[in-house]
């Protein structure tokens, strides 16, 4: 408990905040003794400002009500009477405040208010004496000589409270002007304070902070050699230097390490390079490899075709049929380059569905929609062929009716994209994924022509840039679409 008490003590954020809260102390107290002094004057002031409207309001409120007897006493109407009244208790009112402000005046304004306080009982009492006919002039006169008394001394008052109402602001002022001078020298020696404070705290905070700086950035020029920066104190400065100690030994061993590793890195990039040229060999003859198969039972079947149309038909159709087969024949064996134009490929694939046309009739129709120049683009031989194949034999001819396949050859955002579409049988999700992924038909003699997984794996090896999907439902049909870079497919 002892420990983390005195860890609590020494922390930087107890340092700083001790600061913060003896600065704001200071200056708040400095600023509350001012606005305190501040509000007591204005009271003050504020005081003597009521006290001196109460005597104004007194002696304007006590001329009316003279005006009004007068008004009475020469025309004895009761609509004076009933206004004097009314107008007398106002004065009552005012009369009886300025005697409790009495208690609070210098003592001529006491006198003048109590004065005024008498002569205006016999006033009073004057006004609502019985009425003698031959005492009434008398009367008058002594009312007369009453109501000069009170408006005299009320303007004694009026005179005297403005006095002193003069020198008690002239003394507020020189009050306040010593209380700002105060407040001034306060706002000075806390001004004091916080600049010693502040250099305290740079001293005790911000001097090994410029030096953890100095130590991160030589660590940041990789040079490791440094001395270690202290780490005996407890607060966060101590935490953050063992901290960049540790970082600094790490960094060491890591470069010795490294260093060590390089020599075994460059063996492994030599390694590695060899690797790729073995691959690229490989992928090479697997392409000569593609190129060289051919399924024998569609030779057979074919064969089979041409010989009974012969018996069937004249001798034009049969010439067609070894036509188309020659020409198949001929692009398979005697085509070795890596790429052809794209027109030598759809001729071959307009061989190949007249022969199957011919051996499937009906069950089978094509479409065929080309949107681009075909003498302007390059692909690899038997792209085209082996997929649509695939389709008619694994897709179409299985169902009793048949079925479709459309071929479709378009260019968009800089894209050769070419789409086999047909409605067969379709394929599961998992064969999907299974073809995406390379691991489909194997293309080996005996299966539906030059693999499908081959095929796209040849145009992945050409074109790496390329883009291949499938989409496929069962009893719905099958879409492989493929996304050739356009650029690439221009040059042979």
């Amino acid at each position: 408990m002892r420990k983390r008490l005195k860890e609590l003590l020494i922390s930087t954020r107890m340092r700083v905040l001790i600061f913060l809260v003896l600065n704001v102390a200071l200056f708040v107290f400095s600023n509350v003794y001012s606005i305190m002094h501040g509000l007591k004057y204005e009271e003050q002031f504020d005081d003597v400002l009521t006290k001196y409207y109460t005597i104004n309001s007194f002696m304007t409120t006590y001329s009316n009500n003279t005006s009004l007897l007068e008004l009475y006493f020469s025309d004895k109407s009761e609509a004076y009477w009933l206004n004097y009244v009314n107008n007398d208790a106002k004065v009552k009112q005012l009369l009886k405040q300025m005697v409790s402000d009495a208690k609070s005046m210098p003592v001529d304004s006491f006198l003048l208010i109590q004065s005024i306080k008498n002569t205006y009982g016999n006033y009073d009492d004057l006004v609502h004496s019985p009425v003698d006919p031959n005492q009434e002039i008398r009367r008058l006169l002594m009312i007369k000589q009453a109501s000069n008394l009170i408006m005299e001394y009320t303007g004694e008052l009026l005179e005297t409270s403005l006095s002193y109402g003069t020198q008690a602001h002239e003394k507020m002022k020189g009050n306040m002007i010593m209380e700002q001078r105060i407040a001034l020298v306060m706002m000075l020696v806390v001004a004091e304070i916080c600049i010693a404070s502040a250099g305290y705290m740079i001293k005790r905070v911000l001097d090994p902070i410029g030096k953890l700086s100095d130590s991160v950035d030589e660590i940041a020029r990789e040079n490791f050699d440094i001395e270690d920066l202290p780490e005996e104190n407890a607060d966060e400065i101590g935490r953050l230097n063992r901290a960049v100690n540790e970082m600094k030994r790490v960094m060491n061993r890591i470069i010795f390490e490294l260093n060590e590793k390089q020599v075994m890195n460059q063996k492994l990039h030599q390694q590695k390079i060899r690797i790729m040229n073995s691959e690229k060999m490989l992928g090479e003859a697997r392409f000569s490899f593609l190129q060289s198969q051919i399924n024998p039972h569609f030779l057979f079947n074919t064969l089979n075709t041409i010989s009974g149309m012969a018996r069937m038909e004249q001798a034009k159709v049969t010439d067609e049929l070894i036509r188309s087969l020659s020409k198949l024949f001929r692009y398979t064996l005697d085509n070795k380059a890596q790429t052809v134009l794209l027109s030598q490929e759809l001729s071959v694939i307009k061989s190949f569905i007249y022969i199957e046309k011919k051996r499937f009739g009906e069950r089978l129709r094509y479409f065929l929609k080309v949107s681009v120049e075909p003498g302007c683009y390059y692909i690899p031989p038997f792209t085209l062929q082996p997929m649509v194949e695939n389709s008619i034999r694994h897709g179409i001819l299985v169902q009793e009716n048949g079925g479709f396949i459309a071929v479709c050859i378009l260019e968009r955002d800089e894209k050769l994209i070419i789409k086999i579409i047909d409605n067969g049988v379709g394929m599961s999700r998992n064969m999907v994924q299974r073809l995406t992924a390379g691991k489909g038909g194997s293309g080996k003699p005996g299966g539906s022509g030059i693999g499908l997984v081959n095929v796209l794996e040849r145009l992945r090896f050409i074109y790496p840039g390329c883009s291949i999907r499938i989409i496929s439902r069962i009893s719905r049909g099958t879409c492989i679409e493929i996304k050739l870079p356009l650029e690439e497919c221009r040059h042979a």
